[in-house]
């Protein structure tokens, strides 16, 4: 069985993984651990996001 190619459209999800790193870098810089879960549920949500359909 050949395998079937596979296409990926660019996301330009880079912002939000910027902006989920400095959450969590601002929580570990200010002690507090609602920043820090902010960041890491952002960065969760856009790595697992569905690419739009078009």
């Amino acid at each position: 069985m050949t395998p079937t190619p596979t296409r990926r459209t660019p996301t330009r999800t880079w912002p939000w993984h910027a902006l989920a790193a400095a959450l969590v870098l601002a929580g570990l810089l200010i002690p507090h651990a609602l920043l820090v879960a902010a960041g890491l549920l952002l960065a969760g949500s856009v790595a697992l996001r569905q690419p739009a359909a078009r």
